[in-house]
């Protein structure tokens, strides 16, 4: 229960400062609406049978849903005391009158009783974080109550009223109607704000600057809208009731004029004799020209109510419902003899009740004038007389204040996209620029001293970026170039050759600085030499340490004197120890015994060379094993053959079949192919000349993209 009395709303991961406009937005919404006279919306669904659905009930509910149940409360004890507040100065109708008449604390508890509900109600219904059609569902009953208990006490203090017996049932309307009406109010609002909110929080994170300022504006604007039409709503009803009041003063002065002028010529006529020389008809015709009565009678019911009181007895009118002689009191209440002498002695307009053309009893404005003492002039001017043309007056304002709201909203973009959204997104088009690499970017946002300095901070910051780049690349080459002369240094440079045996030559060009290809050569005996070729997975640093580490091992291994398959294994199992990065090597070993000819090779994963025996140049396939340092568990073969006199061995790494020209096309083994057998007369340090011209002709400028090692060995 503590988790629901201390829910925050659906902004309560929002900023305290962010939580407190929106409460005052909120707010000045339902005070708009107020002064709009929206607080009760007379409707008529069926005939003549009215509704009064209470338009406050939407602000509350949007409060209550977004801050919990104590500002939902805050929300409906405000909105409340606004009610009130426009009840006093200028009700809409006798049933909001009756606010201020009755007891307005009995509506400021309903309210704000409303607004704690609701808000306990949002809470336990989005306790568990519903979504979809469910989380309406819940919304929509968690209104259910709150309608229920607004429409009841509504129609009691309505129906309870001590002015109850000036209404007929269907002024008052059906509760079962209310009801429906204020669910429907309240569960709209309800829905389109709960959409609202998700939808900003789920999409917010992916708003650019421009979307999320034009959002606000558009909030911002709607209230400042609503507001407008509000005190446009008041400054009209003002200026009505002004020329109403002037309207109404014109007319008892000549009321009051025509009937001292017909009392004084019906006094003249009766004292000069003149009349008691005609008949009695024709007597009382002219009596009667000259009366009072005349005077109000030709002024239209339409246009207001006048009532002559003499000594506190209606003497005429031109509304049935103040016949003549009726006692003024019975028509108008126990004071109202004291009423009409407080507004003739004023000169004053006070709001009363009348009974109109429709025989319905509406609020009216009074005024009063003396005739005579204890003779009185009272004119009533009902309200919807009194601002006939307010809502066509309204609908204009509204429209101006419509486009005055947009051409706002479209001056404030245009002016937020020059002073603030264009700097930002020309800045962080830069800022993306020199995140992906481009630092020759030069900031020139001088609109405003803040994006003036933020420019100036950006360039400084590039060109000491650029600086320490220069001297982290400048000693990064020279760790480079320190460590390829290191590499350099660890092949071997200097070729064996035996006469009638043997004749070795062997280079190696890396991508980078470093590379990950080898070769090497070392005798075993008086008769015998180990060489191979290997290619490292890999490139640059990482790819050149393994790259020593398989030399050595190979080189250790195979000189040790076991067999070259157990060289190869034994090598495996220590590449294979702390290989975390899995980083493995291919290799093509062989040993060749020149007394014997006879050349024992074992393959790991690498490039199956080229041999020329017979004079025709062919791949050695089927000797193809496993990669080094991936797998402990690897098993190695081994091969032999007799080499006879001129046979040569075309070793190479994948870097020479797979180097690619500016289309990206590959080198490939045909054309490699083609052209050792075209160069086959050639010395093993020529044809190795003659490959890399090859290569060079057909990359045509392309850069480099792997390792290039060659390792030509003939007998």
């Amino acid at each position: 229960m503590g988790d629901i009395l201390c829910w925050r709303g659906l902004l309560a991961s929002e900023r305290s400062r962010t939580r407190a406009l929106c409460f005052v937005a909120v707010l000045v919404f339902s005070v708009s609406m107020s002064f709009l006279q929206l607080g009760f919306v007379s409707i008529a669904p069926f005939g003549t049978r009215l509704c009064y659905a209470m338009g406050l009930l939407a602000p509350i509910v949007v409060a209550s849903l977004l801050f919990g149940p104590w500002l939902g409360a805050l929300e409906g004890l405000l909105a409340a005391a606004t009610m009130c507040v426009h009840a006093w100065l200028e009700p809409l109708n006798i049933v909001e009158k009756w606010l201020v008449f009755i007891m307005p604390s009995a509506f400021v508890a309903l309210y704000t009783l409303l607004g704690f509900c609701a808000g306990i109600l949002f809470a336990v219904a989005l306790r568990n974080n519903p979504s979809g059609a469910k989380r309406r569902l819940l919304l929509v009953a968690a209104c259910v109550a709150p309608a229920i208990l607004a429409s009841i006490a509504f129609d009691a203090i309505v129906r309870g009223g001590p002015f109850v017996a000036s209404f007929t049932y269907a002024e008052l309307g059906s509760p079962y109607m209310q009801v429906a009406c204020d669910l429907v109010l309240m569960a709209c609002a309800t829905l389109v704000c709960d959409y609202v909110v998700m939808r900003w929080y789920e999409f917010r994170q992916y708003m650019s600057v421009r979307t999320i300022v034009r959002a606000q504006m558009i909030g911002v604007l709607t209230v400042v809208f609503v507001a407008t039409l509000a005190i446009c709503f008041v400054a009209i009803t003002r200026a009505d009731r002004n020329d109403a009041y002037r309207s109404m003063r014109s007319t008892l002065a000549y009321v009051r004029d025509q009937c001292l002028g017909r009392r004084a010529r019906a006094n003249a006529l009766e004292e000069s004799g003149e009349l008691d020389r005609l008949s009695k008809g024709v007597r009382d015709t002219i009596l009667d020209d000259v009366s009072v009565r005349s005077a109000v009678e030709e002024y239209s019911h339409d246009l207001g109510t006048l009532v002559i009181v003499e000594d506190g007895l209606v003497v005429c009118s031109n509304n049935d419902a103040y016949p003549k002689g009726k006692v003024f009191r019975d028509a108008f209440g126990q004071d109202a003899t004291e009423f009409v002498a407080s507004l003739a002695r004023t000169s004053s307009m006070e709001q009363t009740l009348m009974v109109n053309a429709a025989d319905r009893t509406e609020l009216a404005y009074a005024c009063a004038v003396a005739v005579q003492d204890n003779c009185y002039v009272l004119m009533e001017r009902g309200f919807s007389s009194v601002f006939d043309h307010r809502r066509e007056t309204m609908a204009g304002a509204a429209l101006v204040s419509l486009a005055m709201i947009a051409v706002t909203y479209w001056l404030g973009s245009r002016l937020l996209q020059r002073v603030l959204i264009g700097p930002i997104e020309r800045t962080t088009e830069s800022l993306e620029k020199i995140v992906h690499g481009d630092l020759d970017v030069l900031m020139s946002e001088t609109g405003s001293v803040e994006f003036a300095s933020l420019s100036a901070e950006i360039n400084e910051t590039v060109y000491s970026l650029k600086g320490w780049i220069d001297k982290a690349e400048r000693r990064l080459e020279s760790e480079l170039t320190a460590a390829r002369a290191i590499q350099e240094s660890a092949l071997p440079t200097v070729f064996p050759s035996v006469p009638d045996a043997f004749e070795l030559y062997a280079t190696m060009t890396p991508a980078r600085e470093v590379g990950g290809d080898f070769y090497d050569f070392f005798p075993l005996d008086d008769h015998t030499i180990g060489f191979l070729i290997a290619d490292v997975s890999g490139k640059g640093i990482p790819a050149a340490l393994f790259m020593m580490r398989a030399k050595n091992e190979l080189a250790s291994c195979i000189q040790s004197g076991v067999s070259l398959v157990e060289a190869m294994t034994l090598t495996n199992r220590h590449l294979c120890e702390g290989n975390d990065a899995l980083t493995f090597v291919t290799v093509w070993a062989a040993t060749f015994d020149w007394n014997a000819r006879i050349l024992t090779l074992v393959n790991a994963g690498h490039n199956e060379p080229l041999l020329l025996q017979d004079g025709r140049w062919e791949w050695l396939r089927g000797s193809d094993g496993p990669i080094m340092g991936f797998s402990e568990f690897a098993t190695f073969e081994s091969r032999t053959l007799r080499l006879g006199v001129n046979d040569e061995l075309l070793l190479f790494t994948d870097g020479v079949t797979e180097a690619m020209n500016s289309d990206r096309k590959l080198y490939g083994e045909a054309r490699l192919k083609e052209l050792v057998e075209a160069n086959a007369h050639l010395a093993p340090r020529d044809l190795d000349a003659a490959i890399r011209a090859d290569l060079a002709a057909w990359a045509a400028g392309a850069d480099q993209s792997d390792d290039i090692t060659i390792l030509t060995f003939r007998t």
